[in-house]
């Protein structure tokens, strides 16, 4: 079984070589590779062939047979499953796709599964929905990304959309200011509070423990004022005891004397204290507003999911 092949391959080695790179799946590429192989005597034996190809002797023999019988077309061709039928159908899992494609998406299994019976009215059993779900589709549970619920539709996509203009207007505007108009830098910032009540996050334990943290109620905190520059990873911090609009223009000046030489737009949200009328801000600083009830456009957001991943389940 393990000897040589009587088998003729009839395409040449150039022809095997483009038939190899116009493969989608490693099975296909697998069965040329192995005729190529031959073509050019790269191996003296079945059992040589298999170990290069990395496959049982038994399999190669099967390829080499169907080719022997049909040429490359029956090698390639690809034949009918002879398992049990699966208990989804195609259109079935297609309706689940597009339905998990929906940032919405479902809380558990369960709720799918209803989902799945009584609105589409196909019946399967739970385990068969989660091997689907989980390993067919991809798709797990997700921590959700938190979206407040008096956000204008539209108004992210709006937001990006406009901003260009906004920073060419802002830009020609500074440009008429200055007689050598100084490099510009855009910058994110908010404020986040740390304080000493504990943060909770997600643990790893085998199944069937229930992991366990230990949770410290204290209501004393700061405030961490804090700006990033997204295209060079610049930042600038600085701590307060509370949010309002003198702190805010103290640590705007902070900022613009550790930074004096440059001009600087600073993208922040509509809260009271960036907002404030009588606000004085330092001369090379501008402020551009995003829209309202909308975190998830400033980059700064991610810097404080960061920051609170080191902070968890630690008492202070």
């Amino acid at each position: 079984m393990s000897g040589v092949s009587k088998v003729e391959v009839l395409e040449s080695a150039e022809e095997l070589r483009e038939l190899m790179k116009k493969q989608k799946t490693p099975l296909t590429y697998a069965k040329v590779q192995a005729l190529y192989l031959l073509k050019i005597n790269a191996v003296d034996s079945i059992r040589h062939l298999a170990v290069l190809a990395a496959r049982d002797e038994t399999i190669v023999h099967r390829w080499l047979r169907s080719y022997r019988e049909g040429g490359i077309e029956e090698l390639l061709a690809e034949k009918k499953s002879t398992g049990r039928p699966k208990k989804i159908k195609v259109e079935d899992v297609a309706k689940l796709q597009q339905e998990l494609r929906d940032p919405q998406g479902f809380s558990s299994y369960k709720e799918l599964n209803f989902w799945l019976n009584f609105i589409k009215g196909v019946s399967v059993s739970y385990s068969t929905l989660y091997r689907c779900v989980r390993y067919e589709l991809q798709a797990k549970l997700k921590v959700p990304r938190p979206k407040a619920a008096r956000q204008d539709k539209g108004a992210i996509k709006k937001f990006w959309l406009e901003l260009p203009k906004r920073l060419s207007d802002m830009k020609s505007s500074i440009e008429n200011c200055f007689k050598k108009v100084p490099e510009i830098h855009y910058w994110v910032g908010d404020e986040t509070r740390l304080g000493l009540q504990t943060l909770g996050g997600k643990k790893l334990t085998l199944k069937g423990v229930k992991p366990e943290g230990l949770h410290q109620w204290k209501f004393e905190y700061i405030y961490l004022y804090g700006l990033v520059e997204p295209r060079t990873g610049n930042s600038f911090f600085y701590e307060y005891s509370h949010v309002d609009s003198g702190c805010f223009e103290n640590f705007l000046e902070q900022f613009s004397l550790a930074y004096p030489e440059e001009i600087h737009i600073i993208q922040l949200d509509n809260a009271r204290s960036h907002t404030a009328k009588n606000l004085s801000l330092p001369e090379n600083v501008y402020l551009i507003f995003q829209p309202p009830y909308c975190p998830e456009v400033n980059a700064i957001e991610r810097v404080w999911e960061y920051i609170h991943t080191f902070l968890e389940w630690l008492i202070f």
